[in-house]
């Protein structure tokens, strides 16, 4: 067999999983570039067979998530619908981590960020369900993005409420499956914890990774 026809990313062989740490009482942003650092997520650019170019931060609280991401590299351009062109997140979520399932249920979500609103949009889910695990998406003005730029790097605040996010419960189930890809104009996507090259990515919660709430 060809070397060519078959490769998989050091990544496939772990199950990845680590800590995330309660937010502080206050409102929107309460995760900033002042104390992120205590959020911050591994780097796993290496499991990935991929450069570094991005951090992320991410913190839980019980009206939702939050998120820092911060790339460094300067803004170029971003789509929509076509938002995986240009520079964007995407973040898949499980809320109840299930390990077992080859398809979304009822508790996956898919969601978009761009760092500018592109026709009015900044944000959204995109989650697609078996007939019988279906219900509503999330309403995208729910979904709160705030970007700031500068001329070799630019940074996305986001809160994802716990009205977008079916079966949030951190009281209840201490876990959440999570992976993420960002999107980048000019050069391959940086990973988490599955690759694009080798799944479709927001359709395989059984390997995403696993998030344990701390408090």
């Amino acid at each position: 067999m060809d070397q060519d026809e078959f490769t998989l990313s050091p990544v496939n062989f772990f199950q990845i999983g680590f800590d995330c740490h309660q937010l502080p009482e206050g409102k929107f942003p309460r995760l900033t570039l002042q104390n992120y650092r205590k959020y911050l997520l591994p780097d796993t650019a290496m499991l990935c067979s991929q450069d570094t170019f991005a951090r992320m931060a991410m913190g839980w609280h019980a009206e939702g998530l939050e998120l820092l991401v911060q790339v460094d590299q300067a803004y170029q351009q971003c789509f929509y619908p076509d938002f995986q062109k240009g520079d964007s997140l995407e973040l898949c979520l499980d809320t109840r981590d299930v390990k077992t399932s080859g398809y979304n249920t009822r508790f996956c979500h898919h969601f978009f960020f761009l760092p500018e609103a592109v026709e009015g949009t900044m944000g959204g889910e995109l989650t697609r369900f078996r007939t019988e695990d279906r219900h509503d998406l999330c309403d995208p003005k729910e979904l709160l993005i705030k970007s700031q730029f500068k001329e070799n790097q630019y940074s996305m605040q986001i809160f994802v409420p716990l009205e977008c996010l079916h079966g949030y419960d951190p009281e209840q189930f201490n876990r959440l499956g999570f992976t993420y890809r960002i999107n980048r104009l000019q050069g391959e996507p940086q990973h988490f914890s599955v690759v694009s090259e080798e799944y479709q990515i927001e359709q395989q919660p059984s390997l995403w990774s696993t998030i344990k709430f701390i408090k």
